[in-house]
């Protein structure tokens, strides 16, 4: 009877919607890629201005258009359209706030996530993004991530007072994507000497970014992958490893932390960003939403906890480890894990 009565005040509605989800982020997408919002800001209004403009039809312009305040992106009011504040501040391009571009992110883990039956039987990935095959892929990832990851590396410069009492390090950030952990870097300190190792594609996109914000030529890209490349040792005051820890196996982040250690100076300095679970794997539940997605792309990644960051680093010889999270502006469970050689 207790049951009876639960299921009759219970409702099957937030169930519902977490099913249908998959709607709304292909909804934004298709508004993105036609840059809706866009044009509204430019000041086009009606769904058959809009539509001119995006070279789309009227119709289907309209039925999407009209989903868009269900999301709480734009307002209508008497047959026009207008951007909400998140809107106008994050998804006009052009501005230096736009995230748009972190659409790559997600849709880039559609693929796998569809599979996600077939990687639960197997425990094996149907997709890969951990490997150069999917170099297409990461060139429009590194680009969608920097919305979440520069305020990290504010962080980290204000963290290591970089520009300040630190100028002129030696760094070396290691599949650094976009490069915008180099790039903040040498915006706070000209002086700083900044490399980034990754695949010359994604460098190539990363060059572009340089160029855009007014840094060609302030830091130097090496071609190649972080597993195969010989680094010098001894040589660095600074190496970065971001947001891809979680894709790489336990061994494999071994071999890296190893590696980093051997490529700094007495005193120098590594540093891992990424999404980090509690201890008990209960929280943030965005970090551990992100081990399925690594699940289904990656033959052995996840989230991995502190006290497996923690191993990895002591085995590689570093003693002094200290960990920044809370990180404003950023995903939950963002944590940087600075760790010093001695």
């Amino acid at each position: 009877m207790a049951e009876s009565n639960n299921a009759q005040e219970l409702s099957p509605r937030p169930l519902m919607r977490l099913l249908g989800d998959f709607a709304n982020s292909q909804i934004l997408d298709a508004a993105l890629e036609y840059d809706f919002f866009t044009l509204i800001h430019k000041g086009f209004h009606s769904a058959e201005e809009i539509a001119r403009e995006a070279g789309t039809d009227a119709r289907a312009t309209r039925i999407v258009l009209d989903s868009l305040p269900a999301l709480a992106l734009i307002e209508k009011r008497d047959g026009k359209y207008a951007l909400t504040p998140t809107a106008e501040v994050f998804l006009v391009k052009g501005k230096p706030s736009y995230c748009g571009d972190f659409r790559h992110v997600a849709l880039a883990l559609w693929d796998g996530m569809a599979h996600l039956k077939e990687s639960l039987k197997t425990g094996k990935p149907l997709s890969r993004m951990d490997t150069n095959a999917e170099l297409p892929v990461w060139e429009k990832l590194v680009l969608g991530i920097i919305v979440i990851a520069e305020p990290a590396a504010k962080a980290l410069c204000d963290i290591l007072k970089i520009g300040t009492e630190r100028k002129g390090m030696r760094v070396l950030d290691i599949a650094g994507g976009s490069s915008i952990f180099g790039m903040t870097i040498v915006t706070r300190d000209p002086t700083a000497q900044v490399a980034q190792l990754d695949w010359p594609n994604v460098n190539a996109v990363a060059k572009k970014a340089n160029k855009e914000r007014g840094l060609e030529g302030k830091i130097r890209f090496i071609d190649g992958a972080h597993h195969t490349a010989v680094l010098e040792s001894n040589d660095y005051d600074l190496v970065l490893a971001s947001n891809f820890c979680r894709f790489e196996s336990p061994m494999g982040n071994q071999e890296l932390f190893s590696k980093a250690y051997s490529a700094l100076k007495p005193g120098g300095i590594f540093v891992v960003n990424d999404f980090v679970p509690n201890e008990e794997r209960t929280e943030p539940t965005f970090a551990l939403r992100f081990s399925v997605y690594t699940l289904t792309h990656t033959p052995e990644g996840e989230c991995w906890t502190l006290s497996q960051y923690s191993d990895w680093l002591k085995k590689a010889g570093f003693t002094k480890i200290e960990t920044h999270s809370d990180i404003p502006k950023t995903l939950p469970g963002t944590t940087l894990i600075v760790a010093k050689k001695n």
